[in-house]
């Protein structure tokens, strides 16, 4: 860092500042002191990960792989819960046409919210014999199939540009759940999916508490025990102690990285989740009287088997190292894909907020630096790609300042709302339009990813990664994944092995770049309170300081930060990894 920043670091006001914020944040918000929870703590297998990851790439990819090896049993339980059993049953009371059909979420479990509304869409479109997105073209025809794709929809808090680029501490606020579940005008006999990975986000919560004071039939999905959740977090134990809620417990331990819910747990939560939307059309739609749940657990655990494989294996190790040669030469990757672009893109997306990495580029906005990695469909038109990947338009949130009043919210977001809508989404380019940005600095890496028997679009040239076992006979370097995907109505092995091999090539590569200390992603932009609680804990356990003064270091961090970049500074560090240094913490 420049001398600039350490001395808004010495600033008498800023140094005032961050130890009033700091004594408030600890003795007034302890409902967001979450180090005890399961999610946010340290995995004894994935300790050493950053140094074993960077002396060996294989062998770093496999301390990740074993922490998925503690989902199956997780499965096999779930699915003969009564909440489970419930599950299928509102699957199925959707299929016969009582009510609609809602997934919700937030961060992680809100993309994971929008991919199950895809799968959903998919399976009636595919029946339809209709291209995504034909059903949202004509929602008014009396096409059965059209209806029951139209019959789901999704809420990701922030709306769908949320899919993009954070929204700054919206999680934080229940009043906004409770608003977008509201905006749809949720009633009586509809069926809500609350999906919070660690089962105390305000925003998902609130969406649960909307939807079962409109009297919908509401579950709430989480990975933390419930016992624990009643006992220490108030907003929590509300909604878990409703009569009317259906919990659906997926505990299973800390994720790979600390607090990376994105990782284990949203990976348990659409098996789960989407092994019950399959059973559910599976005998309701197509006359299967009998699902092996069993066998469903199976699938799962032989997946993951897969995917330890040798050649397997080495194949993540060598993409995540040539991404982390290109990011330590200034190159940029971009990812093309077309059935399976909106699993590359939540992957792709999330390493901003996870890494503190750029986030995505609007294509108006020359000023900002670009993506490291982006996602694009080399086959369609920006606005054909956004269409054809939801399989509908865009949501936006329209709120003015007098929405946000009456939401109770701060006054920054009455008094300069921000762009939410659905035209925001229109700025990013993710189709087939020339983008020089992607090649101005080399070196650069253009890869197909192809899942299955897919065929990679011979119109660009690049490289092609496929998980299955089809050879392409084009030019250019192949990277091959060698296994088989049962069969699914709704693709939900592709889905689950897409988002397996992102989710660890990305963490492999960030962690050999050193965005990783042991499994701690100090890489950390502290936007809501979860993260301002969990930034305390990783200084306090860097450096073996009291958190309370931890707390202080890095609202010191934040605020120096803030004002250094007022007075045009530049840094590409987060508030976590500046107080690490000024502490001489760092390992």
């Amino acid at each position: 860092m420049t001398s600039n920043y350490y001395q808004c670091t010495q600033n008498a006001q800023i140094l005032r500042d961050a130890r009033k914020m700091a004594d408030r944040f600890v003795s007034e918000e302890d409902q967001f002191h979450l180090g005890y929870l399961p999610t946010e703590q340290a995995h004894p297998y994935t300790r050493n990960f950053s140094h074993t990851v960077q002396l060996d790439p294989l062998a770093g990819i496999r301390l990740l792989q074993k922490v998925d090896g503690d989902l199956p049993p997780v499965a096999r339980r779930a699915f003969y819960s009564d909440s489970y059993e419930r599950l299928v049953e509102a699957f199925a009371s959707v299929v016969s046409g009582k009510g609609r059909l809602c997934f919700s979420g937030c961060g992680s479990t809100g993309r994971l919210a929008v991919m199950l509304e895809e799968m959903w869409r998919q399976y009636w479109e595919d029946r339809a014999g209709v291209l995504p997105g034909g059903a949202a073209q004509r929602p008014e025809t009396d096409n059965p199939f059209f209806q029951k794709a139209n019959q789901c929809c999704s809420v990701m808090t922030g709306g769908d540009r949320a899919l993009i680029r954070a929204v700054e501490n919206f999680e934080d606020f229940a009043a906004f759940g409770r608003r977008q579940i509201a905006d749809l005008h949720f009633s009586r006999g509809d069926v809500l999916i609350a999906i919070t990975e660690g089962g105390e986000t305000s925003s998902v919560l609130g969406t649960a508490e909307e939807a079962l004071d409109r009297g919908g039939n509401v579950f709430l999905v989480f990975s933390n025990p419930s016992s624990l959740l009643e006992s220490r977090i108030d907003r929590s134990r509300k909604l878990i102690n409703h009569p009317d809620l259906h919990v659906l417990d997926l505990f299973t331990g800390p994720m790979a990285l600390s607090g990376s819910t994105r990782m284990q747990a949203t990976t348990l939560e659409m098996m789960v989740v989407g092994s019950a939307m399959e059973e559910a059309l599976l005998s309701a739609v197509e006359g299967h009287k009998e699902f092996d749940r069993i066998e469903q657990a199976n699938r799962f655990a032989f997946l993951l088997q897969n995917l330890e494989s040798r050649a397997c294996g080495e194949a993540m190790a060598y993409w995540a190292g040539k991404e982390c040669r290109i990011y330590k030469e200034g190159g940029r990757v971009t990812y093309l894909a077309s059935r399976f672009l909106l699993d590359i893109f939540c992957d792709t997306s999330e390493r901003s907020p996870t890494f503190m990495l750029p986030p995505f580029r609007p294509a108006d906005d020359e000023s900002a630096p670009v993506s490291w990695a982006y996602a694009k469909d080399s086959r369609r038109t920006s606005a054909e790609a956004w269409f054809s990947m939801l399989r509908r338009n865009p949501r936006g949130l329209d709120w003015g300042g007098d929405d946000y009043k009456a939401m109770d919210a701060p006054p920054y977001l009455c008094k300069e709302p921000p762009s939410l809508g659905s035209g925001e989404i229109a700025r990013y380019l993710i189709g087939c339009e020339h983008d020089p940005s992607r090649k101005e600095k080399e070196p650069y890496w253009f890869l197909h990813i192809v899942i299955g028997d897919e065929d990679p679009d011979t119109a660009w040239n690049g490289d092609v990664l496929r998980i299955g076992s089809k050879k392409s006979d084009r030019g250019g370097e192949e990277i091959l994944l060698p296994m088989s995907l049962p069969d699914s109505p709704i693709f939900l092995w592709h889905h689950l092995v897409v988002k397996l091999v992102l989710n660890t090539v990305s963490t492999a590569s960030m962690g050999m770049l050193g965005r990783i200390q042991g499994n701690w992603m100090v890489q950390l932009d502290p936007t809501n309170k979860k993260l301002i609680d969990r930034g305390s804990r990783i200084i306090s356990q860097l450096t073996g300081i009291p958190y309370a003064e931890a707390c202080n270091e890095l609202h010191l961090s934040m605020l120096a930060r803030d004002k250094f970049l007022k007075e045009g500074g530049q840094t590409t560090t987060s508030p976590v990894i500046d107080a690490l240094e000024r502490l001489h913490g760092t390992k």
